[in-house]
């Protein structure tokens, strides 16, 4: 498995919670995310951006 991490290339040191709430509502309207293999709350969405940019375990 590849391990990429956001904050490892470069990006900011953090991610701006505005920047966060608009990604994961655009995902929440997106008709590809009804392909997902599970139901995603756009909270959860939120929780998935973080955990990612920061290399988080998903536990939720």
């Amino acid at each position: 498995m590849v391990q990429i991490r956001s904050k490892n290339m470069g990006y900011p040191g953090s991610c701006s919670n505005a920047h966060v709430d608009e990604m994961a509502a655009n995902a929440g309207q997106d008709p590809y995310t009804s392909t997902n293999p599970r139901e995603t709350s756009v909270e959860e969405m939120k929780k998935l951006y973080i955990a990612a940019f920061y290399g988080l375990d998903v536990n939720f």
